[in-house]
This record gives C-alpha cells, structure tokens and sequence, in this order.
C-alpha cells in the first residue's frame, strides 16, 4: 500500500484507534506507555491497536 492510501484511510478510523495506531507504529510507545498517556487500560490500549489494525485493512481493501 502506499503511503498516501494509508494515511488516507487512518483519518477514516474512529480517534481513539488512530491515537493509539500512531501511537504504537509511528511514535514507537509501547502498550503500557500508551495506557499512560491516554489514561486507559494496558488492555484497552491492546485491544484498540487490534481492531484499528483490522478496520485500517478493511478500509484498504475497498480503496
């Protein structure tokens, strides 16, 4: 994919899944960094990189 189409598509994801997708992939934090900074679980911050991941593909796969 290229860059554009992704960065594209991540605008078209819901804010809490694009902050913790740029988060995790671009700033490089890791779960519990995350949690910290968005004053969420461990787990939420697990669960949102998951569906983020899923939902940016699916967006993807339409374009």
């Amino acid at each position: 994919f290229e860059v554009a189409k992704i960065k594209n598509a991540m605008q078209q994801l819901p804010e809490g899944y694009k902050m913790v997708l740029s988060l995790y992939l671009f700033e490089g934090y890791d779960h519990t960094e995350i949690a910290e900074i968005l004053e969420i679980s461990e787990n939420t911050s697990k669960t949102q990189y998951l569906r983020a991941k899923r939902k940016l593909l699916e967006i993807l796969k339409k374009v």
